[in-house]
């Protein structure tokens, strides 16, 4: 192997790194991802191998000495690597990591060090990114239809397989937005959720992939769309519908609940309808795995549904779910939030101070129901067991309804799939193409695929391994519904 195909290779990232041996020793060692295997060599041509790493889905990369808020400062490095000074002082006086370790499951490890945090987190993400690399997966496979989607960070098209004729909804996410927001692991942290779990009345992650500018999300395609569409276009919903949609979003928590899942961001947008009627969850962005610990303390969400525990700054946990689902509850059934303000102050205010307002003709078993999830303390809140046996739901059958046996009355009108008549205009109006966006640091993101293709979840890949800390986020709105008197 030469010097033309290893570091002077625009696809192939490269460069010095100190390996690290026990008792303090180290060596400078030259380094080189080509393709999936990652060369550690004793001079820069690569003639003198030290060792041969290959990045499978077994291989771990992980940090070394993440006891202060890494993931700030890493960023903050990383989004400055053209900068004169790559050097990361953390508030707290803490030294900033430049350490990681890659190991495999036949116990095969190697301790390297870079030159500063935004070093480390180059090749950290260019391993990553190898790991899951599928050459064969882009965005040329497909014909795009439409937009039916977008947000701050990219958009989500409609798409065909020419081959077989499947339609899929690919969210495509823009790095360079990702690492200037401080929300990598958003991302990441999706892409993972939706690879591990499988329900009913969540949207199935098909496959994913990236390129040197963006990640792909490709998701199955709820051709029902938003009900938040819906809702803008029908306020009006009617009350055995609430209650279907209601009872399966409910469903959908309690597996996420029993999976160690906290959803973090439930509102009209991210509720889906399929072709039948049925909900799909979808947007996993916020969500969190608490296997490791049972609660959490980032402050997040949307802020009409934001619970009184998390308004507060306290550690909260799978309750503040629950609290998000009496929140659309009402929405859905009036057309507005119960403590809707446009005061961002006065709102969580609001929410931890006042109790909703209910119109005169609002039957006893609304009010309560809604009230029950509405419970300021969290620990008083309801759980699965005691919402579904509500009087609320009118004996409907959980059972039944998670086997899809009972119908919904609104079915939303598909023309054909290849038709996304229940997005708003406002996207489908758009260019269907994908935008050209510079690649991030040019050709770090050059390596295709962070990801699988899996239709079943046949050969679901191993988590990515990338949560150094959470920043404060908080998912907007768009223009909310018209509120209206409703008697139910």
């Amino acid at each position: 192997m030469n010097e033309e195909q290893c570091s002077r290779d625009s696809q192939s990232p490269s460069g010095w790194l100190l390996k690290r041996y026990a008792f303090g020793f180290s060596a400078r060692r030259f380094c080189c991802l080509l393709g999936s295997q990652f060369l550690i060599c004793k001079d820069e041509k690569c003639e003198s191998i030290d060792l041969i790493f290959d990045m499978t889905p077994d291989t771990h990369i992980d940090i070394v000495g993440c006891g202060y808020n890494a993931y700030n400062d890493i960023s903050n490095s990383y989004k400055t690597a053209h900068s004169k000074s790559n050097n990361v002082k953390p508030e707290n006086g803490s030294k900033a990591p430049k350490r990681f370790i890659i190991s495999d499951r036949k116990a095969k490890s190697i301790t390297l060090e870079a030159e500063s945090p935004n070093k480390m987190m180059f090749w950290i993400l260019a391993l990553r990114s190898c790991i899951f690399q599928n050459k064969k997966m882009s965005l040329d496979n497909f014909n795009i239809i439409s937009v039916i989607g977008r947000g701050y960070y990219g958009k989500v098209m409609l798409v065909e397989d020419p081959k077989k004729h499947d339609f899929y909804a690919i969210k495509s996410i823009r790095k360079s937005k990702l690492v200037d927001s401080d929300k990598i692991q958003t991302v990441i942290s999706e892409r993972n959720i939706l690879a591990e779990i499988s329900h009913p009345f969540i949207i199935d992650l098909k496959f994913s992939f990236q390129t040197a500018s963006k990640f792909y999300l490709g998701m199955e395609y709820a051709p029902g769309g938003e009900l938040f569409h819906h809702l803008r276009k029908n306020s009006n919903l009617q009350l055995n519908d609430v209650r279907l949609y209601v009872a399966e979003i409910a469903l959908a928590f309690d597996y996420l609940h029993k999976h160690n899942i906290i959803y973090r961001d439930l509102k009209p947008e991210n509720i889906l309808l399929d072709a039948e009627g049925y909900v799909k969850l979808t947007d996993f962005g916020m969500s969190k795995d608490l296997k490791e610990k049972d609660s959490t303390g980032t402050f997040c969400g949307t802020p009409e549904y934001i619970a009184p525990e998390i308004v507060k700054h306290q550690f909260y946990s799978f309750a503040a779910d629950w609290w998000t689902l009496g929140i659309l509850t009402y929405e859905l059934l009036f057309g507005v939030t119960p403590f809707s303000c446009s005061n961002r102050s006065k709102l969580f205010q609001n929410i931890v101070s006042s109790q909703p307002k209910f119109g005169k003709n609002v039957t006893d078993d609304v009010k309560k129901f809604i009230l029950k999830l509405l419970t300021k303390d969290p620990e008083e809140r309801p759980k699965f067991d005691d919402i579904k046996a509500d009087p609320f739901f009118n004996n409907i059958n959980f059972d039944d309804l998670l086997n899809k046996k009972i119908k919904p009355s609104f079915i939303p009108e598909v023309i054909h799939e290849s038709i996304p008549n229940n997005f708003d205009y406002e996207f489908t109006s758009e260019s269907a193409a994908d935008s050209f966006i510079s690649p991030v640091f040019g050709s770090l993101m050059e390596v295709e695929g962070f990801s699988f293709i899996n239709d079943d979840f046949e050969n679901s890949p191993s988590p990515i391994d990338f949560d150094y800390s959470e920043p404060e986020v908080s998912s907007e709105r768009r223009l909310s519904p018209t509120p209206v008197e409703v008697s139910v």
